[in-house]
């Protein structure tokens, strides 16, 4: 009867171990991948353009409240002036941008939002698609490319593998509802 009841307890057991061993297997192997994105998001220096800064004593510093969330929503558009492209007027308005702003003979482009907010950022992507905007240069609804400054040809050249770990990390930050201005083209 002894044996009998340690046979159905290893039998009862033993799966139960090896699925909880799978488990945390595949959440170390999550918790690797998002810290690599992490360090990507860290090196390829996303949050120059994507973070607002904010004033403090000590100077401009990255937001924290509002990372990677991009060009500030409530933020005044500036009015691209009608001057000639690398004319002193023109350089003096590019200088007075802020962080999340460019311009060039594009017009004015605005740093995306990179949060997983469904409504205002990436929360409705999954990875795949994650994967062909930055092999391809075109938004999701591929109908217009994404515009400078973003090195969109440099993220291309990563494998598979680290752009789906750098997906995996913007999933788990703060989503932030900050619906960013669309490109404004030349007068």
């Amino acid at each position: 009867m002894l044996r009998k009841l340690l046979l159905i307890t290893l039998l009862i057991s033993v799966p139960h171990l090896v699925l909880n061993a799978q488990d945390s297997s595949d959440d170390s192997a999550r918790k690797d991948r998002i810290r690599r994105g992490k360090q990507l998001v860290n090196e390829g220096r996303c949050n120059d353009c994507h973070t607002p800064l904010v004033e403090t004593k000590d100077g401009l510093i990255p937001d924290s409240k509002r990372t990677l969330s991009g060009h500030p929503s409530d933020s005044e558009i500036p009015e691209i002036p009608a001057v000639e492209l690398n004319s002193q007027e023109w350089l003096e308005f590019v200088s007075s941008l802020d962080s999340t702003v460019w311009a060039g003979q594009w017009g004015l482009s605005f740093s995306t939002n990179l949060t997983p907010d469904p409504e205002s950022g990436i929360g409705k992507w999954n990875e795949e698609i994650f994967i062909e905007i930055m092999r391809s240069g075109r938004h999701v609804n591929l109908k217009r490319g994404i515009k400078p400054p973003m090195p969109w040809k440099d993220y291309a050249k990563l494998s598979d593998e680290d752009l789906g770990s750098i997906f995996a990390y913007l999933e788990t930050l703060q989503p932030i509802g900050n619906a960013v201005q669309k490109p404004i083209p030349l007068p």
